[in-house]
């Protein structure tokens, strides 16, 4: 019966009221768990909630709802550890939390040494990985490992105003990119010196987002307040690949398919989600759009277990799972 619901099911949505939605990821672990970071008043001021949902039946059902006094703003299952997640908020912190631990009330650890709000948070993606990235508006990205919360193992400058997002290359544990409100795209070995190995001038306005592609290791993917998607080489980043338009507004967010190489999804501040096949030319790339959403659009995930099912989050106190029709 859940099999014949979901694949007739083309969109479920539910209620973060009186949160804003920050941002969404599903568990490595479980194909119908799912994290929402969310806020209070549009992440300007207040306090945070990280909800956990199931997804399983007709009506998305919030779980468990851990609370923080500042805004979270980002979200991100551990790869070893079913119960495991981190957050990031407004006060800088970058919070550990357990929910193994029957009724959670706080975090079981805080990494402190951003001095602004931190913005994104990525665990490595290997599963005996303990490390975690975080990226901040001080325009720093921090390498945390989670058995020592004391002091950031290593501290990334090299970006010129705030890092919007950091993430772990998929296929090398040590390599991460970074996107900034200075328009470039940094790649980083962790191994070496804390100086970027490469960096591109991949936009003429800020970057707002990175992932990887899983499936072509130098294939990097980056969305802008330019309100384009474009995809470069890592071994020749002079000129994008290719570059998709249609977004009215920022993107905010673009998120590579587990399950196809050719496939991206974004989302923005036009507040729709779209799909995209980049083996098309870029003219006829786009796959779906999705304008049900209110309000800005920031948060977006594949489930990894399920071809074709993609949750996003919004300001207009929402979360939607939705099924593709085309992926």
């Amino acid at each position: 019966k859940k099999k014949n619901f979901l694949q007739s099911c083309i969109m479920r949505r539910c209620s973060t009221r009186p949160m804003h939605g920050q941002a969404v990821q599903w568990s490595p672990f479980f194909p119908d768990r799912l994290a929402c970071a969310v806020s209070q008043n549009y992440g300007i001021g207040g306090c945070g909630q990280l909800l956990i949902m199931d997804t399983s039946q007709e009506n998305l059902a919030i779980t468990n709802c851990l609370e923080w006094a500042e805004c979270i703003f980002d979200c991100c299952w551990s790869e070893g550890h079913e119960a495991h997640l981190v957050t990031c908020s407004g006060d800088g912190a970058v919070l550990l939390w357990d929910l193994g631990l029957g009724h959670v009330k706080s975090p079981v650890r805080a990494f402190r040494g951003h001095t602004k709000e931190a913005c994104s948070v990525h665990w490595n993606q290997t599963r005996s990985g303990n490390t975690l990235l975080s990226s901040s508006w001080d325009g720093s990205v921090r390498l945390w490992e989670v058995g020592r919360p004391a002091a950031a193992l290593a501290v990334f400058t090299d970006h010129l105003g705030i890092v919007y997002e950091a993430r772990w290359s998929p296929h090398r544990p040590h390599v991460f990119a970074s996107v900034s409100e200075d328009c470039t795209l940094k790649v980083w070995d962790c191994r070496s010196a804390p100086k970027a190995a490469l960096a591109a001038a991949a936009h003429n306005y800020e970057i707002l987002s990175v992932d990887w592609n899983k499936y072509q290791e130098q294939l990097v993917v980056t969305g802008s307040v330019d309100k384009t998607i474009r995809g470069f080489d890592l071994r020749s980043v002079h000129k994008p690949l290719f570059q998709l338009e249609g977004h009215g507004y920022a993107v905010r967010r673009v998120r590579c398919s587990p399950h196809s190489g050719a496939v991206i999804a974004s989302c923005g501040y036009d507040f729709s989600v779209r799909t995209w096949d980049v083996s098309r030319p870029s003219k006829e790339a786009l796959l779906e759009v999705f304008e049900d959403h209110t309000e800005f659009t920031l948060g977006l995930d594949f489930n990894l277990h399920r071809k074709g099912l993609l949750a996003d989050c919004s300001w207009d106190e929402s979360v939607c799972v939705r099924r593709l029709a085309r992926v």
